[in-house]
């Protein structure tokens, strides 16, 4: 209904744009509820762990020390009280992980199993307790329009998987509609994140290099291994004009990074210039179809990480392009090639329709 709709989105910019924040938890969880609809096409309910998942993410590469104008490196602050028991778990991990030699918070998980689930086990108990509760609250009265709970505030984790009810229910339509607006949601969450670790850590917000760091940083430099292996997978031609690739050709983001961050194997290709041309659009049904077929060939897609020491995720990146497409408006302007674009129809919920992670 366009009332309910309304009301989503005034409440959202209302969440977003609160003034007496004193951590970026509630942040931190709408990204989380945004990004896991979206590697979870159709789900009418979320699991806790997952949300705290995606939280841990989100925090592990902001845990880095920030050298501001002045040349002093800091450690950011996400709280504006002293401790934060969940930021702290996050930093540990990320510290052990280095040592380890793990270079992103996937590796922590595979590599430091133990240490990485009680760092997401602090993040759910704490959000559990405080910040899902919290996040529709307006002044004292709780006012849905996210989801429902089946708990009070304070109720711990364990409490919740103990009884089973370790979940968030979805309103009606909403997982639809944070997929849809997380495009725009994204940045502005970003900016208001990105303000409030300004305050809190007493520095400038110059230039959008606050901001870069706390979220432009997870965008991987991608090493030969990755660029050759997509190559060759690709047999030495653009993945969207068929072209033989240049000595400098580029691996870029299927799905674009500034809709989804998405560094996983599955989500990479090669290209020559159509990689500029191409930009931060979505592509056209014929690339779409590409990119299904090698999706189907996730055995080649596996050995190429492994050998390169790369990430994949064929479930969230299948996920992520189910929900994309699966939910474009009908005329969409999509991507075909240099300067040209078609619009979208019917064939692009038929085309995801064959996804299967």
């Amino acid at each position: 209904m366009a009332g309910d709709g309304e009301l989503l989105i005034e409440r959202l910019l209302r969440v977003i744009d609160e003034g007496r924040r004193t951590a970026t938890y509630k942040l931190a969880l709408l990204l989380a509820l945004v990004d896991t609809c979206a590697f979870h096409p159709g789900a009418d309910e979320l699991a806790t762990h997952d949300l705290a998942v995606r939280v841990v993410e989100l925090y592990y590469p902001q845990s880095r020390s920030y050298a501001a104008a002045d040349g002093v490196a800091r450690e950011l602050r996400q709280i504006s009280m002293k401790a934060s028991s969940p930021l702290r778990h996050v930093l540990a991990l990320r510290i052990a992980a280095e040592a380890a030699g793990c270079r992103s918070v996937a590796q922590a998980a595979r590599r430091l199993p133990d240490r990485y689930a009680a760092t997401v086990d602090a993040v759910e108990d704490t959000f559990v307790r405080y910040p899902i509760p919290l996040l529709q609250a307006v002044g004292a009265t709780v006012v849905p329009f996210l989801y429902d709970l089946d708990w009070a505030e304070g109720t711990s984790a364990r409490t919740l998987r103990r009884t089973g009810r370790d979940r968030v229910r979805l309103r009606p339509g909403v997982a639809e509609r944070l997929v849809q607006l997380g495009p725009l949601l994204r940045p502005l969450i970003e900016l208001h994140w990105t303000r409030d670790v300004a305050r809190w850590s007493r520095v400038a917000v110059e230039d959008d290099h606050l901001r870069a760091h706390l979220f432009g940083a997870t965008r991987a430099a991608f090493p030969a291994a990755v660029r050759d292996g997509l190559a060759a997978l690709q047999d030495g031609r653009c993945f969207y004009c068929d072209a033989p690739l240049p000595r400098a050709c580029d691996v870029d983001h299927f799905l674009p990074w500034s809709r989804w961050p998405n560094d996983a194997v599955e989500n990479l290709v090669v290209a020559d210039r159509c990689n500029r041309d191409k930009s931060d659009h979505l592509v056209a049904p014929a690339h779409l179809e590409r990119w299904v077929e090698r999706f189907a060939r996730s055995t080649e897609l596996l050995a190429l990480a492994g050998h390169a020491g790369w990430e994949t995720d064929p479930a969230r990146s299948a996920g992520l392009v189910r929900s994309t497409y699966g939910l474009l408006p009908a005329g969409t302007p999509l991507w075909r090639r240099r300067r040209e674009f078609e619009r979208a129809d019917d064939t692009i919920g038929a085309l995801v329709g064959r996804l299967t992670p």
